[in-house]
């Protein structure tokens, strides 16, 4: 099980429809091109900025996995995202999340938690 690159004409719809099952929607144009997927299991981004800080986010894993075959893949995923962005130059990859399941994850690889208390705001521009 290795992920690969993403490519959003052969992977959009199946990670489109992992997505609308966890009841979140996405379209083409709202995902980064820089993603990592295991087809038929799990997928992530690479949101990319352009200063030092990236950030991982969008992350989905097939539904009907088992819990371990589930982890064990998103595990990998945000493996190749770390990997990714440390290639890219960047010093700082977030994240963010509500899910203490989340957190733990992130914690094994590497990353610290940052106690938050913040809202996540958009604006949608057109």
């Amino acid at each position: 099980m290795t992920p690969i690159l993403y490519v959003p004409e052969l992977h959009f719809a199946q990670v489109q429809e992992w997505l609308q099952f966890w009841d979140d929607a996405v379209t083409p144009e709202t995902l980064p091109q820089t993603g990592f997927i295991i087809p038929g299991k799990a997928a992530g981004f690479l949101y990319r900025t352009d200063s030092s800080l990236a950030m991982i986010e969008t992350l989905v894993a097939a539904p009907g996995l088992s819990k371990e075959e589930r982890s064990a893949a998103v595990d990998l995923v945000v493996a190749a995202i770390s990997e990714e962005s440390t290639r890219l130059g960047f010093q700082v990859l977030v994240g963010y999340t509500q899910l203490d399941a989340v957190v733990k994850r992130a914690e094994r690889h590497g990353f610290i938690y940052v106690d938050g208390g913040f809202h996540v705001i958009a604006k949608r521009l057109r």
